[in-house]
């Protein structure tokens, strides 16, 4: 039994070694095969062709192998040092995701893994692990053990061939959205400005983007700086409203920044005051209604029907507020006006009437009179002094003689 056990761990051992040290396929200089995979991990799918202009780094390897799991706390360094400067990572193996997933997550791995991928075969990989780097052309700059010489083969492609971290077209892009910011900054519409910036996920991957960026960003956090001043000193003096304006802006202009964090917790506070509560939920009411006030007067609407319904929705809607009870006392004021009244009635006699008339007559008109009937009946009842009722009449009287 010893012996067997001895042998067993010998073919073992023999078998993991050959994993780790079998030789692929000369490839270095030569256009690197395509790759692809059924599902990714930590990532969007990849390709080379997407990732054409950057440094590659290329890994397969497998769940079952010690030498790969061995080689994982490396990667995931390497990973954190050269991704900021450019260089993709992609760790191929032909393991379906059900597999891969768990471990991955179990090996805290934080760079993109491609599974269920059969691109091992077209790069003459017969040991694993094995990696690949693929310069900015698309060749193979080199090939080994991610053990053995990696990082110093990265450092050197990475000297040799600076990789173009953000396309030209990208880096417009980013320009025009900084314009755009910079210009809202000037404005004084910070959060505007704060919105366009965080668009720009990709800043630090251009030196002349990334340090517009971070000027950009300075006036931003001044303005939240002095935000969350604001919001202190409004806090002390229990002007909550204001107080609560102040950190909110704090958060909107420089959302995930020490201030933005700052505000949040003092905003907490505030709601936590049942008075501060109160006063800064009347306030928001009080600025509402005030605000529909203004559209209500800017609007100048010469329907005293359509005014008296505005009015009568802001007092409904906000009878606690001063812009609500004034527009209660004005819409009591407009019916309390005969002149007023009396064009209320015409118009909606007008309206009223019109339909009515206009569905009598066409039912008169499809020889339907039994139907046209209600309809004058309608006008005559509703608005019997008008013009309309004299007309309702006469067709009446037109359709007692056809009969």
């Amino acid at each position: 039994m010893k012996t067997l056990t001895l042998a067993f761990l010998a073919a073992a051992m023999a078998s993991g070694l050959a994993a780790a040290q079998a030789p692929a396929q000369g490839l270095v200089g030569k256009p690197a095969p395509a790759i692809a995979a059924t599902d990714w991990l930590n990532s969007p799918p990849l390709s080379l062709q997407a990732a054409k202009g950057k440094i590659v780094m290329v890994e397969f390897w497998a769940t079952w192998c010690p030498p790969c799991r061995a080689s994982i706390p490396h990667l995931i360094e390497m990973f954190k040092t050269y991704s900021p400067k450019g260089v993709v990572f992609m760790s191929l193996t032909d393991e379906p995701k059900a597999t891969v997933e768990p471990f991955a997550k179990e090996m805290k791995m934080v760079y993109p893994v491609g599974c269920g991928s059969q691109a091992g075969s077209a790069y003459g990989v017969r040991g694993i692990p094995h990696a690949f780097i693929i310069d900015p052309s698309g060749n193979v700059a080199w090939e080994g053990h991610p053990m053995a010489g990696l990082d110093k083969a990265l450092e050197a492609q990475l000297a040799k061939t600076p990789p173009a971290m953000m396309s030209a077209q990208d880096k417009a892009a980013a320009m025009a959205v900084l314009e755009k910011a910079e210009a809202a900054t000037k404005q004084g519409q910070y959060a505007a400005a704060a919105a366009l910036l965080a668009k720009l996920s990709r800043a630090s991957e251009d030196p002349e983007v990334k340090a517009r960026f971070e000027a950009a960003g300075k006036p931003l956090a001044d303005r939240a700086a002095a935000c969350l001043e604001d919001g202190r000193k409004k806090m002390v003096a229990k002007e909550y409203l204001d107080a609560s304006a102040a950190l909110g802006e704090a958060q909107a202009v420089a959302p995930g920044s020490e201030q933005a964090t700052q505000a949040e917790a003092l905003l907490k506070v505030l709601m936590e005051d049942p008075k501060a509560k109160a006063a800064i939920e009347q306030g928001r009411r009080e600025r509402e209604a005030a605000n529909l006030a203004a559209e209500i007067e800017k609007r100048g609407d010469r329907d005293p029907a359509a005014l008296l319904k505005l009015l009568d929705d802001l007092a409904a809607r906000f009878p606690d507020t001063q812009a609500g009870k004034a527009a209660a006392e004005k819409a009591k004021a407009l019916r309390a006006d005969p002149d007023v009244m009396k064009r209320v009635q015409n118009d909606a006699a007008e309206k009223d009437c019109k339909g009515w008339l206009s569905m009598a007559k066409n039912f008169i008109k499809a020889g339907l009179p039994e139907k046209a009937r209600p309809f004058l009946d309608q006008v005559i009842q509703k608005y019997p002094d008008t013009d309309y009722a004299k007309e309702a009449k006469e067709l009446i009287q037109k359709m007692g003689k056809k009969d």
